[in-house]
């Protein structure tokens, strides 16, 4: 016979009721403690938070609720009954930690809300008076000291109390930036010599700023600086494009030397005569002052050629006829010119050394390399049409490279005026120059304010 269920007995939902509140986790006040503060933070929301804990968002509200009015209850007690005084110190000092984490919470949540949404706390930002106001009113209502609070806004005290200054004498609008404009600049060029620069530039069109700038120092005997001839040639218009590419090279060479005739590099680069075909240009160009010792046009590109290249270089520099306790190194490439065997042995008998670079490594002969650029870039701008119209052209150009040219690498110097040992006499006019040229400024600028 079959037995019924008591009334008694309770149902699945009640069972399984019972199995939950038994296995659920029991919070200590620490903890309870931890997740309300981490609540009011504010750093997550309050659903995300419960999500994480594990816990209803019913249940951490009540918890909220219960330590706010823990805290009130704790407050009212330390002056409606009679406590020790150490139990004064101590509250008082709970409560003032405590105002101090919720201001500290508080306003970092502020200062991350404007940081997100004005960018505040950049390096070097500039700001609009408005703004500067807003930050002079969240430093006065801040509890925390305004050290800490500049601290957090990532600006300097120095720059706040700037702003605060002006800010007391004038209002919101002494706090907008002016740009500082002096009524004088003591070191301006005189409009006279302004146009003297502009005339120069105008005469001669190809110098660029630089070669301008020195031309006119060593000629006008008045010391203007490279900068202030390329502001002055843009704000006239007088900026052009170069007609070339301009290769970039490192700023020096890794092994230098450190006196003429101590290296010379030589090279071959090839031209087209119209009608006639290539022509080949062989150079010896000194390593320490840029200077063309000498070179040699002609249709082929051998050992014979080199040597007669080098014969005029000797002869050019006087170490033909006179005894010198080293000869030149000779620097190149490994063109077959270069390894043959007939100018080993006629290096051999001059007593000259040979120095070849890395094959395929064209930077080992830069200075030469660039040589052929700058003359490529004039020679080439006109076709020729006779081989002797070609030597002319080169003839007068290596004239210009090397007495006229300025050469930026050797200080704004000609190769010659370093290779024949007046580059020191001509920087020290220079500096001279350029110290009276200051002072006269500086005396008319003093006369005038005066």
């Amino acid at each position: 016979m079959k037995q019924k269920s008591g009334p008694g007995k309770a149902p699945a939902e009640q069972v399984l009721r019972d199995i939950r509140r038994q296995t659920r986790r029991q919070y200590s006040a620490e903890e309870k403690i931890r997740i309300v503060l981490e609540g009011l933070r504010g750093e997550e929301n309050i659903s995300e938070l419960c999500r994480r804990e594990g816990i209803a968002a019913s249940m951490y509200y009540g918890w909220s609720k219960e330590f706010l009015e823990a805290g009130k209850r704790r407050l009212a007690g330390d002056t409606a009954r009679a406590a020790t005084s150490g139990e004064v110190t101590d509250l008082r000092r709970e409560t003032a930690a405590l105002k101090e984490v919720v201001a500290d919470l508080t306003l970092e949540n502020r200062l991350l809300k404007k940081k997100h949404e004005r960018g505040w706390g950049g390096r070097g930002m500039r700001y609009p008076a408005s703004e500067k106001a807003k930050i002079i009113q969240l430093v006065e209502q801040s509890h925390l000291p305004a050290k800490r609070t500049l601290d957090k806004l990532g600006i300097p005290r120095a720059t706040f109390y700037r702003w605060y200054d002006r800010y007391r004498d004038g209002g919101v609008e002494a706090l907008a930036d002016h740009r500082s404009r002096p009524d004088r600049i003591w070191n301006r060029i005189p409009d006279d010599v302004r146009g003297q620069i502009i005339d120069l530039a105008l005469e001669l069109p190809e110098l660029s700023p630089r070669e301008l700038a020195v031309r006119f120092t060593d000629e006008r005997k008045y010391f203007v600086s490279e900068a202030s001839v390329y502001r002055l040639l843009k704000a006239h218009d007088l900026i052009t494009s170069p007609a070339y590419v301009v290769i970039k090279a490192a700023n020096e060479f890794k092994d230098k030397t450190t006196a003429i005739n101590q290296l010379w590099q030589t090279d071959f680069t090839y031209l087209k005569i119209t009608g006639w075909g290539w022509y080949y240009l062989s150079t010896v160009l000194d390593d320490f002052s840029r200077y063309i010792v000498a070179w040699r046009l002609g249709p082929t590109m051998c050992a014979s050629d080199v040597t007669a290249t080098l014969d005029q270089a000797l002869a050019a520099s006087g170490l033909d006829h006179i005894t010198v306790a080293h000869r030149p190194r000779l620097l190149s490439d490994n063109g077959s010119s270069y390894v043959a065997d007939d100018l080993a042995r006629w290096l051999e008998h001059k007593g000259m050394q040979h120095v070849r670079g890395a094959p395929y490594h064209p930077q080992t002969q830069g200075k030469i390399e660039r040589w052929h650029q700058t003359l490529k870039n004039r020679i080439l701008l006109e076709n020729c049409y006779l081989p002797h119209h070609l030597e002319r052209r080169i003839g007068a150009f290596v004239e210009h490279y090397n007495h006229v040219r300025y050469h930026e690498s050797i200080k704004n110097l000609t190769p010659a005026d370093v290779y024949f040992g007046r580059a020191e006499t001509i920087l020290t006019e220079r500096q001279r120059i350029k110290r009276e040229t200051i002072a006269n400024r500086r005396l008319q600028h003093q006369l005038q304010a005066a």
